[in-house]
């Protein structure tokens, strides 16, 4: 039996977004899609080798419609060239 979503997603169409590590290096990337609990990101370029499953960051968003301006999560699932985080509540950070 596959694994059941807390939430709902909503596809985004290949929104532009930004990905930015802890140490303000930032990366190009692609919302594919996005739910209350967290989004899948295509990477432009690949996926840096520096973020690994585990690793807060700040996803920034181009489409406000979609979510706020900036967003904190965590890397929950990566490949050579997606990533998948959560996002972060007060509780987590």
């Amino acid at each position: 039996m596959g694994k059941v979503r807390q939430h709902p997603r909503t596809n985004c169409d290949s929104c532009e977004c930004i990905l930015m590590e802890l140490d303000g290096s930032t990366y190009s990337a692609l919302l594919e899609n996005i739910s209350l609990g967290g989004a899948w990101i295509k990477m432009n370029g690949g996926v840096p080798k520096s973020m690994q499953v585990g690793d807060v960051c700040d996803l920034l968003c181009n489409n406000l419609d979609l979510c706020p301006s900036k967003l904190s999560c965590r890397v929950v699932r990566r490949d050579s060239g997606n990533m998948g985080v959560s996002f972060l509540t007060d509780r987590d950070q």
